[in-house]
């Protein structure tokens, strides 16, 4: 996944140079580079990106949901099958119909809420609990289970999500032209949405005194 994101960075930058303009989708980039064997050549690139990366990124961790929804049922084949179909549901190949709308606002916005919530787990398991789990617990909705929290809700969770996520708003609402003329920090903050809504989150959760 490193290496296919590093190629993606380094050929969609290289384009800006050769062709004086960037060129971000490689099905377009294709037009533009000549010779029958380059282009079979590229095509093949994608698709074993395709596979070896979309694929992974994309199925395995819904698909893992899916059996710990309902173990009884669900194995990882069955998941990962229902997650293709639900995928094609969704209709995914309109969301690329605009590079601008699909990666600065499809993709940056929903890193600005996945980030948080992957942080918290890592800060809660590595600072708080010291690596140490109680599986049984983990499984349990008793009131007396260590994860039940105050009713279930862990409100120092909820509470640094809300904390990584406000930051972005302001960016988030100029990009989908419900507010305009937002401070140049917020579009600032909005561009390195991940970044900062993942670690404002990790580090409140870590130092809040309700955790």
């Amino acid at each position: 996944m490193g290496a296919f994101t590093f190629v993606g960075v380094a050929v969609t930058s290289s384009t800006g140079v050769i062709f004086g303009h960037v060129i971000s989708n490689p099905i377009d980039l294709l037009a533009h580079i000549g010779g029958f064997t380059t282009k079979v050549l590229a095509i093949f690139g994608i698709i074993l990106a395709t596979v070896t990366t979309n694929v992974a990124a994309n199925v395995v961790a819904p698909a893992n949901a899916l059996v710990n929804l309902s173990p009884s049922y669900f194995t990882f084949n069955r998941g990962a099958l229902l997650t293709a179909v639900i995928g094609i549901l969704f209709q995914p190949w309109k969301l690329p119909s605009s590079s601008e709308s699909f990666v600065y606002t499809w993709l940056v916005g929903y890193s600005a809420v996945l980030g948080p919530i992957g942080c918290v787990m890592v800060a809660d398991y590595h600072f708080i609990r010291k690596r140490e789990l109680i599986v049984e617990d983990l499984y349990s909705s008793s009131p007396t289970g260590v994860y039940y929290y105050s009713g279930g809700f862990n409100l120092a969770a909820v509470a640094a999500l809300v904390v990584g996520v406000l930051p972005v708003i302001p960016g988030f609402l100029e990009k989908v032209e419900i507010l305009s003329n937002v401070p140049k920090m917020f579009r600032v903050i909005y561009g390195n949405a991940w970044f900062i809504s993942t670690f404002f989150a990790g580090f409140f959760f870590w130092v809040s005194p309700i955790c």
